[in-house]
């Protein structure tokens, strides 16, 4: 009677295994049809099928984002390896693989550059991504002179590399995350634990969640999301390509934001100086760092009054000029057939013009258009009594300093404000000029980057000076344990 008991036991509980393990075998195929439908129409991804121990094996990959040379060395060769072995499961076979219980999840890893790999009992997924990719490259934006050529590419994972390969410290701290419902792109938030603001902190991560877009294009694109007024012509971030700058922010307790497929990293809070100085300061002496940041911040300036102080003296207050250049002036407008605002204004929107057609043509052809056209078109337009050589002169002189400030996106809001002063200077004089002077700087102090004041001084709280202020404070350090400190 207690064997038959035993017995009994035994059978049901390989029914209930039996049963198990067909639900297990139903859950699987369910998978693969809703894959296999889920994939339906996009020719782009593969399924393959292998034969292994008369264990059929199934793989699923997208061809663009795996090379095949990957796919052998990391999928196939592995189950090469176990031929004629007894079958013991997927995970014995591919120890990093991860399981996957859910179809969504599934089909996201394939978009994400994963093989999925089933063999009808288990369904686990395999980082295979490989794709070709730009070298790391010195920047023809933002040329160094005597720093590091190295700068970002599209690539995530290298961009880390770069800054992690630099900052060697434990308190170099990463946060991952995804953006865009559509695009799901990659972004990293890299700060310094010890160092980092956690006002700031919070505010970028705060906007990051809040995000609810279909997809991220670049990485200007996902500044001007950050930024409390995107309206304004001043970026609020710093965008930069250079691995350096990045390093030396991130030294400072800055917060670096960097964006899978974007070359640049947006990095926050910054002032207004750091917008206007050049990055290879840090590499020269620091008088002549120091005289070059004045003549960055005089250029800013500059910019803005030098042609619409030409169209306030000619309009409303020519007693101001001295009589000798006033005479110099007249006589080289006496065939001039335009308003002194109505010329500055065309000769402003030519050299825009000129500039921005240079900008879009190969180097060598754009080149020969700025030098060739300007040359030109400016001759041609004085010998006509079009324009004044004067104006020539100080249009010329207003687009070299211009490009003092290596921040392109500072630059070109320069150009906004340059034309807003012309207006103001051709309808109401110097008293124009100043009511846009001071809306300007009005607008600078409301303006804000991560949540700190844009319009800051150099000085950072408990840390003393960060030296991206007006002057360059020559480095100092210490000699530790050095045998010249003993002599």
């Amino acid at each position: 009677m207690f064997a038959i008991s035993l017995l009994a036991l035994d059978l049901s509980r390989i029914k209930r295994f039996a049963h198990g393990y067909a639900d297990m075998e139903v859950a699987i195929v369910v998978k693969m049809d809703l894959l296999m439908k889920a994939f339906q129409g996009n020719d782009d991804i593969v399924r393959k099928e292998l034969l292994l121990n008369e264990k059929s094996i199934n793989l699923f990959y997208m061809n663009s984002l795996t090379e095949q040379k990957t796919l052998e060395e990391w999928v196939i060769r592995p189950l090469q390896l176990h031929h004629g072995e007894e079958w013991k499961g997927l995970q014995n076979v591919y120890i990093s693989g991860e399981s996957i219980d859910s179809v969504s999840d599934a089909v996201q890893a394939v978009l994400e550059g994963f093989t999925l790999i089933t063999d009808g009992e288990e369904l686990i997924k395999l980082k295979t991504y490989s794709v070709s990719q730009r070298s790391i490259e010195s920047s023809a934006i933002e040329s160094s002179i005597m720093g590091p050529q190295d700068s970002f590419n599209e690539s995530l994972q290298t961009n880390l590399s770069l800054l992690k390969r630099k900052v060697k410290n434990i308190s170099l701290k990463t946060i991952i995350g995804n953006i865009g419902e559509e695009t799901q792109t990659q972004y990293a938030v890299l700060y310094m634990d010890n160092k980092v603001s956690r006002d700031n902190l919070n505010f970028l991560l705060r906007a990051l969640d809040q995000m609810n877009i279909q997809g991220i294009t670049s990485a200007s694109v996902l500044q001007q999301m950050i930024e409390e007024m995107p309206w304004s012509p001043f970026p609020q971030l710093l965008n930069t390509v250079r691995v350096d700058t990045s390093m030396s922010s991130l030294l400072e307790g800055k917060i670096v934001l960097l964006l899978d497929g974007a070359p640049q990293a947006l990095i926050g809070p910054i002032t207004f100086m750091e917008l206007v100085n050049s990055a290879d300061d840090e590499y020269n002496r620091s008088l002549t760092a120091t005289l070059i940041r004045h003549l960055s911040l005089f250029g800013f300036f500059m910019t803005i009054f030098i042609t619409s102080s030409y169209v306030s003296f000619l309009t409303f207050h020519p007693e101001m000029l001295p009589p000798q250049l006033f005479s110099l002036i007249a006589t080289s407008r006496e065939k001039v057939p335009f308003s002194p605002m109505l010329e500055v204004l065309i000769l402003e929107i030519i050299i825009e013009i000129l500039r921005e057609a240079a900008a879009r043509m190969s180097i060598k052809v754009g080149q020969t258009i700025g030098v060739v056209g300007g040359i030109v078109i400016g001759t041609a337009a004085v010998e006509a009594g079009l324009f004044s050589n004067i104006i020539i002169i100080l249009v010329a002189v207003s687009t070299l300093l211009s490009f003092l400030p290596t921040n392109v996106l500072l630059r070109n809001g320069f150009q906004v404000i340059k034309y807003a002063f012309i207006l103001l200077a051709g309808m109401l004089g110097l008293f124009g000029q100043m009511i846009g002077f001071a809306y300007l700087l009005s607008h600078l102090v409301k303006l804000k980057s991560l949540g700190s004041p844009l319009l800051s001084t150099g000085f950072n709280r408990g840390r003393g000076y960060s030296n991206k202020g007006v002057l360059r404070v020559p480095e100092r350090g210490l000699i530790k344990n050095s045998s010249r400190t003993n002599r």
